[in-house]
């Protein structure tokens, strides 16, 4: 179990035979999962649609049917659930033949419990790999169709920055956008910062910034590099920030702006993170400026009717 009495993950192993059941019980719960077990695959297929489990161990061959039956039931009917097989020496090119069908793995019987263990480990990280890209999947269709949605630029605003947060996992993140008359980039929203930190940097010089505005490149600063790249370090480092990774809001070459995400565990974030991100900028970037743009033809439209006698 975990510190917080939870286990690494609930198992459910079929398999006719009640020493197999016995020694991954006995190995796995060791090491904190929880196991249960079905003798048959019928048996299995209604303990799952009862209850979720996040990996199934399933023995090829069964009596009452092909555990490749369990395999392609999983990969239908619960698709965030993992699978892997167990299989004879003899009998590993259906155990192949069963990963086309879902399965992420195969352990060859007998086994020890290095390689079970072995299996399971990396059994469960595609799982959560699996799992935490479906989130975001998800994630990002909910923001951007809600970013879609709206003209309003002060609601936009607070959406990217929320939606963005959520998104990626991080302790919050600030959206600037560029003031040309006083060439700053003043915030104009935020999410999961205090109050005390957001007015020590509610306006940075635009000029500071010429990798993220003029180049497009997307930057990021480690607590190590905060003394020399960032205006205020000491706020960063009383928020509690290890890391700053800023993007560009930019539509073709006109720069909007820029998006700052702090994190507050981590000083990077990985290659698809960071193409998501600079995906979700460029939607932003659009709702952004079709927003402004709406803003601007509603202020014309407002000024012109003072201008026209008798207009309401």
């Amino acid at each position: 179990m975990s510190a917080l009495g939870q286990p690494k993950a609930t198992i459910l192993v079929i398999d006719d035979e009640h020493i197999v059941h016995e020694s991954v019980r006995r190995i796995l719960e060791v090491e904190g999962y929880q196991v249960e077990g079905a003798l048959r695959v019928a048996d299995a297929l209604k303990r799952l649609a009862e209850t979720s489990f996040d990996l199934v161990l399933t023995d090829l061959m069964m009596p009452d049917d092909s555990g490749m039956k369990a395999v392609e039931a999983v990969a239908r009917d619960h698709p965030l659930c993992g699978v892997v097989m167990f299989t004879g020496f003899a009998t590993v090119e259906s155990a192949v033949e069963s990963m086309k069908l879902g399965a992420l793995d195969y352990l060859p019987k007998p086994f020890t419990p290095e390689e079970l263990l072995d299996v399971i480990e990396k059994a469960m990280a595609k799982v959560r790999k699996l799992r935490r890209d479906r989130e975001i999947e998800q994630t990002y269709a909910e923001a951007e169709k809600a970013i879609k949605s709206s003209l309003d630029l002060k609601e936009i605003l607070g959406l990217i920055s929320g939606s963005v947060t959520a998104l990626l996992k991080m302790r919050g993140c600030a959206l600037y956008l560029h003031n040309k008359k006083s060439d700053t980039l003043d915030l104009m929203a935020a999410k999961g910062l205090s109050a005390q930190h957001l007015e020590r940097v509610d306006a940075l010089p635009a000029n500071k910034f010429p990798d993220v505005l003029a180049e497009g490149k997307a930057v990021t600063v480690t607590q190590a590099e905060f003394d020399a790249r960032l205006q205020q370090p000491e706020a960063a480092k009383e928020e509690g920030i290890v890391a700053i990774i800023s993007v560009p809001l930019k539509v073709k070459d006109a720069v909007l702006g820029m998006l700052r995400l702090y994190s507050s565990d981590r000083t990077s974030i990985t290659d698809e993170e960071m193409d998501l991100l600079l995906k979700f900028a460029e939607q932003s970037s659009r709702a952004i400026e079709n927003a402004m743009s709406y803003e601007q033809v509603r202020t014309d439209i407002e000024s012109l009717r003072k201008h026209i006698p008798g207009a309401a």
